[in-house]
């Protein structure tokens, strides 16, 4: 049952990051929607292929420190500053040297890696960023791990805001010159915001970190190479999971078109598709991941924080885990019922891509399971089981590709096979982890009891809409637009009166 009694810190802070997360996400929605009004599926399909490559060269340079320094500081605050510096320090050289070789060998790495060369000056365009965002990082990882949100939650605003507006005044500008120049326009944005964000972050922290500077002339080069080696310990296998992650994005990216092109479409219409799949249809889906994403920031330190031997910690680590679980399925799946049943409306009214409808109804299909394995993902790095996150990415990632090369290369599935590719992987990384945490933690997730409530009322609100609710734009002489969300609010209101007649939500301490 969900109710407002719970740890008031874990509230606030997500809190604090949900509205931080609906800001950033919401504008950054609008800006993806201008972008493919902008440059097309085509367009958008060459601003997709540079996205995976610069993912995976981000996760190289960032050591999976900024998540070791959080759950190290959650454990040990006494020892943050001895953290902030040595993580700092090492990030900015890790940045630095990483976009330089990526400079350097660009045009090999294109050929490889991306399945259209015009992928080019987009990705030479946002290498800059990599160095600012790794020593962000630093920064990021500090804050989250003393769980004071506020200061990430300013930074990501500003950074989403800067690249918006830049990104649309450059892609205009642009349009007149080749695609893959105006395809550029991102890139050159993602470069400023990102710089934008680290200014902020610089000017919000607490004066003590701004003063770790000075402090690390107390900190001899033992202790330094020690909390190092400390960070590393626990950030090169979570480096691992990420890259082989990255990996196998980045090769979904180039196996999705030449797959296609195999079934019988050309390049230019293999990219087109590609961007209908990871422009218009993912990019739908990850909408309604705010709240999740915030609770999975949130939920990490506090998992870290509760993981220890007591019967105590043990009581408030299961109480955690549960009430982040129940959290993410209630909120998850009124958002993939939305998408299931309004596909085809939000894909014409938002993205003018009607041919995207079908793959966001298989996505969809899936998401529930994909916003899991993400809370799944935290709880476990909270844990420090990293290594086996990285196994079960792998094995999820195999299945991602085998899908992919199976059902995409067939004419009578074609990109729909990608969709379907997504929705089992991410099936697949479910089961894993809630397996392996179970068998972990030693008690029963009781993760079939607490879906029960939410899907019949899913199965409810269907129901209802199908027999009532869609007879509302005959009644209402209203513009698609204002049916389409009528209709909308309609639905997600009789999840939450269903849910209130299930006795699953108590507003009563």
């Amino acid at each position: 049952m969900i109710k407002l009694k719970c740890n008031k810190k874990i509230f606030w802070d997500t809190g604090t990051l949900l509205f931080s997360n609906i800001a950033v996400k919401g504008l950054g929605f609008v800006y993806r929607v201008m972008l493919v009004r902008l440059l097309g599926s085509e367009g958008i399909g060459l601003v997709e292929m540079s996205g995976p490559l610069f993912s995976f060269l981000l996760v190289l340079s960032g050591l999976g420190l900024q998540t070791a320094m959080t759950q190290r500081i959650a454990k040990n605050p006494e020892k943050r500053f001895l953290f902030l510096s040595t993580a700092r320090a090492m990030l900015l050289c890790s940045g630095l040297l990483v976009s330089i070789l990526a400079y350097i060998a660009a045009p090999l790495l294109i050929r490889i890696a991306a399945p259209d060369q015009r992928v080019l000056p987009s990705f030479l365009a946002i290498l800059p960023a990599i160095p600012i965002i790794s020593f962000a990082s630093a920064y990021r990882g500090y804050l989250q791990g003393l769980r004071r949100m506020k200061p990430i939650a300013a930074s990501q605003n500003l950074e989403q805001l800067s690249r918006s507006l830049l990104g649309l005044f450059l892609a205009k500008k642009l349009l007149e010159k080749p695609l893959e120049m105006a395809a550029a326009a991102p890139s050159l944005a993602t470069v400023f915001g990102e710089a934008a964000g680290l200014l902020l972050l610089l000017l919000c922290l607490p004066q003590k970190a701004k003063s770790a500077a000075a402090e690390r002339q107390k900190f001899s080069l033992g202790r330094c190479l020690r909390a190092g080696r400390e960070m590393l310990t626990y950030g090169l296998p979570l480096t691992a999971g990420r890259l082989a992650s990255s990996g196998i994005t980045m090769l979904q990216a180039m196996l999705i078109p030449a797959c296609l092109q195999k079934a019988g479409w050309d390049m230019a219409a293999a990219t087109s598709l590609y961007g209908q799949f990871s422009g218009v249809a993912l990019a739908l889906l990850h909408l309604p991941g705010v709240f999740t994403s915030a609770l999975s920031t949130v939920i990490m330190p506090a998992v870290a924080e509760s993981s220890g031997k007591s019967a105590h910690n043990n009581a408030l680590l299961q109480h955690r885990i549960r009430a982040s679980l129940r959290a993410t399925i209630f909120c998850t799946v009124p958002g993939m019922l939305l998408l299931y049943i309004f596909a085809e409306p939000y894909c014409i009214l938002i993205f003018d891509k009607a041919p995207a409808a079908p793959l966001l109804r298989i996505l969809s299909l899936g998401g529930i399971f994909f916003y899991l394995q993400i809370s799944l993902c935290s709880i476990l790095q909270g844990m420090g089981e990293v290594r086996r996150l990285l196994c079960n990415s792998l094995i999820s990632g195999g299945i991602l590709l085998l899908g992919i090369r199976l059902l995409a290369a067939a004419p009578s599935f074609g990109i729909a096979g990608a969709a379907i590719a997504c929705s089992i992987s991410w099936l697949s990384a479910f089961l894993l982890n809630a397996f392996f945490l179970r068998k972990k933690c030693g008690f029963s997730l009781g993760l079939a009891k607490m879906s029960l409530p939410p899907l019949l009322a899913a199965a409810g609100s269907l129901l209802l809409y199908k027999l009532g609710a869609e007879e509302l734009s005959t009644w209402l002489p209203l513009t698609k637009i204002s049916t389409t969300l009528i209709q909308s609010m309609t639905v997600v209101l009789i999840y939450v009166l269903l849910l209130f007649l299930y006795k699953q939500i108590n507003l009563r301490k």
